[in-house]
């Protein structure tokens, strides 16, 4: 028994296990937290009930395949059924097309009816807000879930969604735990010893905005954790597969493509082996992703779509979204992600608040922004110095957040700070390189010392501080915790 739990304690993936349950945990702990919609949940969620409720899809400027597997999981925990049923009752009057005024619903039976319940008539969805049995009627909010407010005569079947949060939320922490476990293994791939390894896979997973996007009905965990599995699959030289990769990331958001620039440029300048099947590759990408699309589409809409005119649909609908003034409050321009934007009075807070109680409280770990710049410098040296992994990071951070400066300058598309999560992973890579080359150097003076110097000292409790602010970072903004923040300085009054 004793030999066994040595071997456990030597085990050269435990860290990585302690950090995937204790994130595991905090995940099922807030997934119920609330059980109703958390902010951008609406439009998911809402998607995902009007697709099983077979009226189509609500946001087609996003591919399928992520909103498929919030709809896996709707089925999945409700007994692999459709989660919706026949209330029994049926409108007693017409309801107009003014979503303002047109509220009261009478109903012919008010038993089957609860207040925060969605239901659906025919195409729309609505929130009941009250219940009068009295007068057998239900107040409602009309048009939820990003569908249309419309007409309906008397006489109208009423369904109500049987789905919950956990099933909704459920793959999100799923894939969100997936990507900590590939990008642990990216790390191991690049060369890093145990420490760097264990380094960048903390601040990944501790990340504030990555661990929150892990947790509710988004899309954007999906297309990461491909983008992580394609990036892994290049780095092992399994150039067919890592485009497969790609084009499942690109079907769950288009920005997805764009980590396929970083290979391309990282085989091209430190490879350029198997050149026949990285151009094979490239081509599997693109084919796979029209072919994902079409079939994924096909679940949703029960016909086949003319791809070209899909794939032209999702370019123009996203490029028509543009920056206004005033501008959308939660909209940003992307050179101020690269620093905590409470000092640019522009943006007005440097937080996306999903929620207040529980706390989704949504930004780049301040502990991670305050060191993209420099990370990037660092990354420079070392890529001039001959490191293939720092190349990498570069390559990542140009395909996946540089590009958007001139796209945004050109057309003026709105973006928003979330984006950037596909470019945290490399910035994680980029720190806990740099961390562990200055634990390097200051281990190599301590030597040559044959003493621990007090600017050595200082050096060792500087970057424990630094560690120990993103843990807690990470906790006080945790959902799964009590708020410990909302009660003092604005925003969180």
């Amino acid at each position: 028994m004793k030999s066994f739990w040595l071997r456990i304690l030597h085990w050269d993936h435990l860290g990585l296990l302690i950090i995937v349950v204790v994130t595991l945990l905090f995940h099922f702990i807030a997934i119920e937290r609330p059980e109703t919609i958390v902010w951008d949940e609406t439009w998911y969620v809402g998607d995902a009930r009007s697709i099983v409720s077979g009226t189509g899809e609500l946001r087609p400027e996003h591919p399928p395949l992520a909103k498929l597997f919030i709809v896996a999981g709707e089925y999945i925990f409700n007994g692999f059924a459709a989660p919706e049923k026949d209330t029994g009752a049926k409108t007693g009057r017409s309801i107009g097309d003014d979503g303002t005024n047109d509220t009261v619903i009478y109903v012919s039976d008010t038993s089957g009816f609860r207040i925060g319940m969605t239901i659906r008539i025919r195409m729309e969805q609505m929130d009941v807000r009250n219940v009068d049995s009295l007068l057998n009627r239900i107040t409602v909010e009309r048009g939820v879930g990003g569908t249309t407010v419309r007409s309906h005569p008397s006489q109208e079947k009423i369904y109500v969604y049987t789905d919950n949060a956990f099933g909704w939320r459920f793959f999100s922490g799923i894939f969100g735990t997936i990507g900590i476990v590939i990008f642990y293994f990216i790390c191991r791939k690049l060369g890093f010893s145990w420490k760097a390894t264990m380094l960048a896979t903390f601040l990944f997973a501790a990340e504030d905005m990555t661990f929150l996007h892990s947790g509710l009905a988004l899309l954007d965990v999906y297309m990461v954790t491909f983008m992580l599995a394609a990036v892994l699959s290049y780095l092992d030289r399994r150039y067919i597969l890592s485009g497969i990769f790609v084009a499942l990331s690109a079907n769950c958001k288009l920005a997805g493509v764009l980590i396929i620039i970083a290979l391309f440029l990282h085989w091209v300048i430190y490879r350029r082996d198997k050149w026949k099947t990285l151009s094979a590759s490239l081509v599997v990408a693109a084919v796979a992703f029209v072919f994902f699309l079409v079939f994924f589409d096909m679940f949703i809409q029960g016909s086949i779509e003319n791809p070209v005119t899909r794939i032209d649909s999702l370019l123009t609908s996203t490029a028509a979204n543009q920056f206004t003034v005033p501008k959308l409050s939660i909209s940003s321009r992307p050179w101020v992600w690269l620093y905590p934007q409470f000092i640019d009075p522009e943006y007005n807070s440097p937080f996306i608040v999903y929620s207040y109680d529980p706390q989704y409280i949504s930004f780049i770990s301040t502990t991670i922004q305050i060191l993209v710049i420099p990370t990037i410098g660092y990354m420079i040296y070392k890529a001039i110095k001959g490191s293939k992994a720092a190349g990498l990071v570069l390559l990542w951070f140009l395909a996946t957040y540089l590009i958007w400066i001139p796209l945004n300058i050109a057309t003026n598309r709105v973006t928003f700070v979330f984006y950037f999560l596909s470019t945290t992973p490399a910035i994680c890579i980029g720190i806990g390189m740099g961390l562990t080359d200055w634990l390097h150097k200051l281990k190599t003076r301590s030597f040559e010392l044959i003493r621990i110097s007090p600017w050595i000292v200082t050096a060792y409790v500087v970057i424990g501080l630094y560690l120990l602010i993103h843990l807690g970072i990470f906790v006080i903004f945790n959902p799964a915790i009590p708020p410990i923040i909302k009660t003092w300085l604005p925003p969180f009054v």
